[in-house]
């Protein structure tokens, strides 16, 4: 009988588990809104946006004019 009490136990403490790591993984996870994206990989990476590519290749035209 202790033994089944023990099942038991152990699923309800996996559950609890499982219902309150869910909230906190939506909590942790990166919300949308403002996104970030690293220039030096904007001309080969696939997944960054032409919007982004044209923006970053207009930053480093202007970091270039500002440098000489």
């Amino acid at each position: 009988m202790s033994s089944s009490i023990k099942r038991i136990a152990l699923i309800v403490v996996m559950l609890l588990l499982v219902i309150v790591a869910i909230p906190v993984l939506f909590w942790i996870a990166p919300k949308g809104g403002t996104r970030v994206y690293d220039c030096g990989m904007a001309e080969w990476h696939p997944d960054i946006p032409i919007d982004v590519k044209e923006e970053c290749r207009k930053l480093r035209a202007n970091k270039r004019l500002t440098q000489t």
